[in-house]
């Protein structure tokens, strides 16, 4: 699953970098990503990212991402730390989760 605020960070992100069509490119790629879900923002997700804000001084931004896996109980893979301040959602670093799925057996 990826939040849709998820592509407004990564295409800012590649767009500070100065990697325009790499900012094209990775967002249309999750965009049109048939494995991943997609989650939105509605009125709920943004009332609990107020909160999130409010009380962890995280990036609003930040804060809608972390609101989205908080009502889809899903983990945040990231080496972001502010998503590590907020105790109500669970976060792996990218290589956390590489380490944990190569130790869970396959069906």
């Amino acid at each position: 699953m990826v939040s849709v605020v998820t592509l407004t960070e990564i295409y800012y992100k590649y767009l500070q970098e100065g990697k325009t069509d790499l900012a094209k490119t990775r967002t249309q790629e999750l965009r049109y990503a048939t494995y991943l879900r997609k989650l939105d923002v509605n009125e709920d997700v943004a009332v609990k990212a107020g909160e999130f804000k409010g009380k962890y001084k995280i990036p609003v931004a930040d804060a809608f991402i972390a609101a989205t896996a908080y009502f889809a109980s899903s983990t945040i893979i990231t080496d972001d730390p502010d998503f590590k301040l907020i105790r109500e959602i669970k976060t792996m670093t990218e290589n956390e989760f590489m380490e944990d799925t190569a130790r869970k057996p396959t069906d």
